[in-house]
């Protein structure tokens, strides 16, 4: 994929845009709202994918998830090891979580006028990743508009958001 670093600014804050995706909570959702398990908080890692700038670069997204927000930070980097990764941007989505299902949970945006449905869901899955040997890892599963996309505890060039609907 070739772009330039406005276009992936570009994508990234389309992304923020699809994340925040057009719904709040409701007074209703939000009193019963749930935390999340610290199994699904904390730092998470999305390859977006690589691209061509006068070079190799690789794109990646740092996703840092509390109870009350998802911060999404977008990096790039020169080496298919993704060390060292320069930062791009930040945006952060103020966020209210409720359970669905047994580990699955849906995310709703607090900034957003539209009260119909949640944005998405988070969970856990246990995913084969080809630059590991095909070693099973857990990773974040994200449904967006019935896409799915995977984020790790370490940045690993597997499971590309590109691939996922999500192009950047």
């Amino acid at each position: 994929m070739k772009m330039g670093y406005k276009s992936l600014l570009l994508g990234i804050a389309s992304l923020g845009l699809l994340l925040v995706g057009g719904t709040t909570t409701s007074a209703q959702a939000a009193s019963k709202t749930a935390k999340l398990p610290s199994s699904l908080k904390g730092t998470w890692y999305g390859y977006a994918g690589k691209f061509d700038d006068k070079g190799n670069y690789y794109a990646v997204v740092k996703l840092s998830i509390t109870n009350k927000k998802i911060t999404a930070r977008e990096y790039t980097s020169k080496k298919k090891t993704l060390k060292p990764m320069k930062w791009l941007g930040t945006a952060a989505i103020p966020a209210t979580f409720t359970k669905k299902s047994k580990g699955v949970y849906r995310v709703h945006s607090r900034i957003m006028e539209d009260e119909s449905t949640s944005m998405g869901t988070i969970s856990r899955k246990a995913v084969k990743v080809k630059v590991l040997k095909n070693q099973k890892r857990l990773a974040l599963k994200l449904r967006v508009d019935g896409d799915n996309v995977y984020a790790f505890r370490t940045p690993l060039r597997s499971h590309t958001w590109g691939d996922g609907g999500f192009d950047i």
